[in-house]
């Protein structure tokens, strides 16, 4: 059976994977949609989303990695006899800066893939937002352009025929 040590290892690990996997997986999905944004000028906005949330994703990536580093560091810190607490604006923490550090990188990883979604999720919200105003424009003036066609205008439509009246009298 596993110890303890060896459970939160294991934890630890999939951890790292995890954020790997979110970060790297959705920059992998926005570098294979934005060909097909960036063919279109209309959705320029939500391009340069997609870029900023790639570079993003990057940053999460970097983040897991160096929370993966600092993770083992903080390993080898419990592993010391004297473990050595951090202290922070004079208050005395219950574990190593270094293993501080690691889960200030965890979360800042779990923030990048959030951030980056956030990013998508607002251009996405504003190109739809901007793209069906202009098409129900369009098929308006369309719409009366046929309308304007059929309805003939003043100059064209016949006088009454008063003239004809009078010749009856």
């Amino acid at each position: 059976m596993a110890t303890g040590r060896e459970t939160r290892a294991t934890i630890d690990s999939e951890t790292v994977k995890g954020l790997l996997l979110i970060n790297g997986g959705g920059a992998v999905a926005l570098l294979a949609f934005l060909p097909g944004v960036l063919q279109k000028p209309e959705l320029e906005s939500l391009a340069r989303a997609i870029i900023w949330s790639v570079f993003t994703f990057q940053i999460g990536l970097v983040c897991a990695v160096i929370h993966n580093r600092f993770r083992r560091l903080c390993s080898l810190e419990y592993a010391r006899k004297e473990l050595e607490c951090c202290t922070i604006f004079g208050k005395k923490l219950k574990e190593p800066c270094i293993c501080h550090w690691s889960i200030g990188f965890m979360w800042s990883s779990i923030v990048s893939f959030v951030l980056a979604g956030v990013i998508v999720l607002i251009a996405g919200l504003g190109v739809v937002g901007v793209t069906a105003p202009t098409e129900t424009t369009s098929s308006n003036n369309s719409i009366t352009s046929k309308v304007s066609n059929k309805t003939p205008n003043k100059a064209s439509q016949p006088r009454p025929n008063s003239g004809a009246a009078e010749l009856k009298h």
